[in-house]
C-alpha cells in the first residue's frame, strides 16, 4: 500500500472511531473533544490526519467547530413538527393570515434587502415567469405566468425559522393579454380571496403533499439560521389540485432538518401542549 493509501486509510478508520465513540455517548452533546494533539498521541498519528478525521465528523453533523474554542459534540436540539394533511388547508402566504395562531412571527432574513431591491416583498403577490422543475410540478411549459409570494416565519418559542413561498397559476386568479414584455395582467381578485375564489370556480379542491431533504444552496443556511456544514434542508411541498386533477398552485416549507419533522394527520395523538409547529 502506498504512502498516500496508508494516509487515507489512516483518518477515515480515526472517523470511525470517532464516530463510534459520539454515537454510544461517551462523547455527551455539547461536551468539547480533546484536542487535536491529544487525539494525535493518543492514536499515533499526525494533526493533519486527526483534523481530516474530524472534518468528516463535521460534514456528518456530528462535530462542530468553534474557531478559538475547540471542537464539540453537536447538540441535538428539539424538533418541532410540520403536521401535513390537516383539515383546514389555510392560504399560509395571504396578508389576512395571522401567523401568531400558530405560534410564528414574520421575520426579516439578511438576504431580503437584496430581494426588496429587485421589487419582491413579503407577502406580496408578484407576477413572473415560471422554470424548470417548479413548471413540471404545474404541469405547464416554461415561461407561463404565475404568482410567486413569499415569507420567513419564526418560531416565538424555539427561534427556529422556516421559508415558505407560493406558485400560483396567474390564468386562474388573473386576466392575462399580450406577449413578452407587452403582457397585461389584471387581477380578478385580491390575494387573500386566493382559495375561495378557486374553489368556487375549480372545486372541490384536493391537495397532495410531499416530503424531500436537500442539502442547502445560496444563502439558504445563513436565511433560516442553520449550521453551514451537515445540516440537510427539509422540503414539504404542498400541490392545490382541481376537481379534475390539474395542478393549480404548490406551495413549499423549507426548514432545518435538525430542528424539525414531518408527521401526518392522521397520526397526530392532538395532546395538548403537544409540539406540533405548523399545521399545513
Amino acid at each position: 500500500m502506498a504512502d498516500g493509501d496508508k494516509g487515507a486509510a489512516r483518518w477515515r478508520i480515526i472517523a470511525d472511531l470517532l464516530r463510534s465513540d459520539v454515537l454510544q455517548d461517551h462523547h455527551q452533546p455539547g461536551q468539547a473533544l480533546p484536542g487535536e494533539a491529544f487525539l494525535a498521541t493518543e492514536y499515533a498519528t499526525s494533526r493533519p490526519t486527526i483534523r481530516k478525521a474530524i472534518a468528516q465528523l463535521v460534514g456528518e453533523g456530528l462535530l462542530t467547530v468553534a474557531h478559538g474554542r475547540g471542537t464539540f459534540v453537536r447538540p441535538a436540539p428539539d424538533r418541532r413538527t410540520i403536521l401535513t394533511g390537516w383539515a383546514e388547508h389555510d392560504d399560509l402566504l395571504s396578508p389576512a393570515y395571522d401567523p401568531t395562531r400558530q405560534g410564528w412571527e414574520h421575520v426579516t432574513v439578511p438576504s431580503e434587502a437584496e430581494r426588496a431591491d429587485n421589487g419582491v416583498v413579503p407577502n406580496s403577490a408578484l407576477f413572473m415567469t415560471v422554470e424548470g422543475s417548479k413548471a413540471d410540478v404545474l404541469a405547464v411549459r416554461r415561461g407561463r405566468m404565475i404568482v410567486y409570494r413569499y415569507a420567513y416565519w419564526q418560531h416565538a418559542k424555539t427561534r427556529a425559522r422556516i421559508h415558505l413561498c407560493s406558485y400560483l397559476l396567474a390564468d386562474q386568479v388573473a386576466t392575462i393579454t399580450g406577449e413578452g414584455a407587452d403582457r397585461d395582467i389584471e387581477p380578478h381578485v385580491e390575494p387573500d380571496d386566493y382559495y375561495a375564489y378557486l374553489e368556487r370556480e375549480h372545486g372541490p379542491l384536493r391537495w397532495s403533499t410531499s416530503m424531500h431533504a436537500q442539502m442547502p444552496y445560496g444563502e439558504t443556511w445563513e436565511d433560516l439560521g442553520m449550521e453551514p456544514i451537515g445540516t440537510p434542508l427539509l422540503v414539504v411541498r404542498r400541490v392545490m389540485l382541481s376537481s379534475n386533477g390539474r395542478p393549480l398552485e404548490f406551495t413549499e416549507i423549507e426548514a432545518p432538518a435538525d430542528r424539525f419533522e414531518v408527521a401526518s394527520a392522521a397520526d397526530d395523538r392532538g395532546e395538548p401542549g403537544g409540539t406540533a409547529a405548523l399545521r399545513v
